[in-house]
């Protein structure tokens, strides 16, 4: 026979008996039985440094410290001196030189040999405890650092947990490591990955994967294009939380297609990516996906490279630094029915190399972007200009509906580089934009029109500045004005205007030479016509029994008389005159409001 390990572990951390579980105050003595109630009390028990005791003292946060139960016995009843008893199973159960997982499903890699120590190739034993893990169980990574020569292969329904995530290297900060760093020799195309249901040889589809509290440190790797997390195929609500990536030497999260399928429907919540190779997070066809909370700085290329992610949306998220785009809304969206746009809320850039926000992307499906705000992008290796924006859309199809954006320029934290970006919003040959307010101050135009646009709306509420941050030059004739009146650009409206105040002068043209400008032409609501011999028929559809014909003389001909008009609804009007002449009359439609 051999004993059991029991305790030290977060599957040991219960809860109040009004939950229908137990849970013990910290300090509080232990015994263990082989009964819920009398029996006899196991007292053949080891503590952590093996030495004989016949109960264990909860620690500070009530938790069982390890120890080992009797021989052959795999789990006990344990008795804190309240009104029940709790069934405790051991944690992992020996037998000989064999450690096989427990029944809790809660599985610790250094019971398979995982060392922990920064040096140990750890790659065989994390893989084991992945392999062992039951659907629905966790694989735990005590704190240490975990290297792997290799991928870590994460089954269907299985979550490989840490302790906690070092989101990123702060100088003075002690903090216990708990991250996997591949070795140098590492031989693979990522650090842990997904395989689908084909390629991993499951019976089931590949599906509820879940990595928590997990580091990823690719900084010991120098071989190109080693992505942190990759998934191929159809691998469908992913979960990641509190995940960091950083320095490995491609993507830090990179999905891909495979055959004839794409991932689906990740949730990832408070994830970092930070100096990778390649695109921060890539997503390429991932219809669902959810991002909150997800910061990509100091990538190689785009921080989110986001490519067709139909009904998905990213909040609270922020790009820095990347090396090309902020965020890179691009590709094939389609236009179909299963097709769909993305919506970005309260989400932010600052000093990426070209745009804060590119947009692309073709399709029908609209993009929505609320609360954007962009700062210091556009640096463009430090020269600034390049026609980079905080939010630029280059001929996207589209939709773009913008609610709020605003930029603020700047130059680097050391006062180096030229101020940048060059524009706070430019749009160049899109199919349909609108953005109804925000604030766009940048080096040489807050907003730019760079033509080619089919419909570009801009919204009343649009202040802008160019120039650098201490000396700005304030262009707000776009903007409200203090008094409460709007001072609209010029655009276009294709339906009815109503105003219904009861003032005098509810509808003012207050500009020295505005005027009312009235379309002509067949059926048009104003023209001129000649009369001949005193008379003169106007054809006009648009005439109806209540229509007020408003005429006079724009040019006088021959002898003048009395003008009167006579209406025929649906046909047109006649204007005719008690003398022959020969007039040019200009009329007016109008209707009763």
């Amino acid at each position: 026979m051999a004993r059991s390990t029991f305790g030290a572990s977060l599957a040991d951390y219960v809860v109040q008996p009004s939950d229908g579980l137990w849970a013990v105050a910290a300090g509080a003595v232990i015994t263990f039985w082989d009964d819920s109630d009398g029996g006899t009390q196991y007292t053949d028990l080891l503590d952590a440094s093996s030495a004989p005791v016949t109960q264990v003292t909860a620690d500070e946060f009530g938790a069982i410290p390890e120890f080992s139960g009797p021989d052959g016995v795999t789990g006990m009843w344990a008795d804190a001196g309240g009104a029940s008893r709790a069934w405790i199973e051991a944690r992992s159960v020996t037998s000989g030189a064999t450690i096989t997982p427990s029944v809790r499903d809660w599985l610790n890699v250094k019971d398979f040999g995982a060392q922990g120590d920064g040096a140990a190739d750890d790659t065989a034993a994390i893989q084991a405890a992945l392999a062992a893990c039951p659907m629905g169980g966790i694989v735990y990574l005590p704190a240490g650092a975990y290297r792997t020569s290799a991928p870590l292969t994460i089954p269907p329904a299985v979550t490989l947990m840490g302790t906690h995530t070092n989101l990123m290297t702060v100088v003075g900060l002690v903090d216990p490591p708990c991250y996997i760093a591949p070795l140098a020799s590492f031989v693979g195309d990522s650090v842990i990955k997904f395989l689908d249901q084909a390629e991993g040889g499951y019976s089931t589809i590949s599906a509820e994967h879940r990595i928590l509290n997990v580091m990823i440190d690719g900084s010991a790797v120098a071989t190109p294009g080693i992505d942190g997390i990759l998934a191929k195929g159809n691998i469908q609500n992913v979960a990641l939380r509190d995940v960091t990536i950083r320095k490995v030497t491609g993507a830090g999260i990179n999905t891909q297609f495979n055959a004839g399928f794409f991932p689906y429907s990740w949730r990832c919540h408070r994830v970092m990516v930070d100096n990778c190779g390649w695109h921060g997070i890539h997503m390429q066809v991932m219809t669902d996906i959810t991002l909150i909370d997800c910061q990509a700085i100091g990538n190689g290329a785009n921080g989110f490279e986001i490519n067709n992610a139909a009904n998905s949306q990213a909040i609270g998220c922020r790009a820095e630094w990347n090396a090309a785009n902020g965020f890179h809304i691009t590709g094939d969206w389609a236009t179909g029915t299963g097709s769909g746009g993305m919506l970005l809320g309260d989400c932010s850039t600052d000093r990426n190399g070209f745009n804060g926000v590119l947009i692309d992307a073709v399709g029908n499906g609209p993009i929505q972007i609320e609360n954007l705000h962009t700062r210091r992008d556009g640096r463009n290796g430090g020269a600034g200009g390049g026609n980079y924006a905080g939010l630029a859309c280059n001929a996207a199809t589209v939709p773009v509906v913008v609610g709020l954006v605003t930029c603020y320029p700047g130059v680097d934290d050391n006062g180096t580089q030229t101020n940048s970006p060059m524009f706070g919003a430019r749009f160049t040959g899109c199919t349909y934009v609108s953005v109804s307010s925000g604030f766009l101050h940048a080096a040489t135009d807050g907003w730019s029109d760079g033509g080619g646009n089919t419909v570009l709306r801009r919204g009343p509420n649009i202040g802008e500045r160019t120039g650098p941050t201490n000396a700005p030059v304030d262009v707000f004739n776009e903007g409200w004005e203090a008094a409460g009146y709007a001072i609209l650009g010029s655009g276009q409206s294709n339906g009815q205007w109503s105003v219904w105040s009861g003032q005098a002068k509810a509808l003012n043209l207050g500009a020295v030479g505005g005027g009312i400008a009235i379309a002509e032409g067949l059926n048009g609501r104003q023209g001129v016509a000649a009369l001949v011999g005193g008379t003169v028929t106007v054809p006009n559809t648009s005439v109806t029994a209540t229509t007020r014909v408003d005429h006079f003389r724009q040019e006088p001909g021959g002898t003048l008389g009395h003008l009167s008009v006579t209406k025929d609804p649906g046909v047109g009007f006649t204007i005719t005159s008690d003398e022959a002449e020969t007039s040019v009359i200009a009329w007016v439609l109008f209707e009763a409001a």
